[in-house]
C-alpha cells in the first residue's frame, strides 16, 4: 500500500495572514472617528456626528439600496435647482 500517493494533494504551508477586503473601511473609520475624538472639541463632534448617524439609521431601517437611491434622487434634484 502507497501512503505517498494519498496526500499527494495536500497543502501543509502556513496561509499568509491577509486582511479582508470589508474590514479595510472599518478599520479607516475607526481610526477617522479616533483622530476627530482628540482633535475636535466633543460638543461640536456631537453635531457633526449626528447627521452621519441619522442617516445610517435611516439606511438601516429602510434597506441600504432604497436608501441610497433615494439619496441620489435628492442629490440630483438638489443639482438641478
Amino acid at each position: 500500500m502507497d501512503m505517498r500517493s494519498s496526500y499527494r494533494g495536500l497543502r501543509f504551508e502556513r496561509r499568509s495572514l491577509t486582511i479582508a477586503g470589508k474590514l479595510i473601511p472599518v478599520g479607516l473609520a475607526l481610526i477617522i472617528f479616533t483622530l476627530l475624538w482628540v482633535l475636535v472639541p466633543h460638543s461640536t463632534l456631537y453635531w457633526l456626528l449626528l447627521p452621519v448617524s441619522i442617516v445610517l439609521v435611516w439606511m438601516a431601517g429602510h434597506g441600504w439600496r432604497q436608501a441610497l437611491a433615494s439619496l441620489h434622487n435628492l442629490l440630483h434634484r438638489l443639482e438641478q435647482e
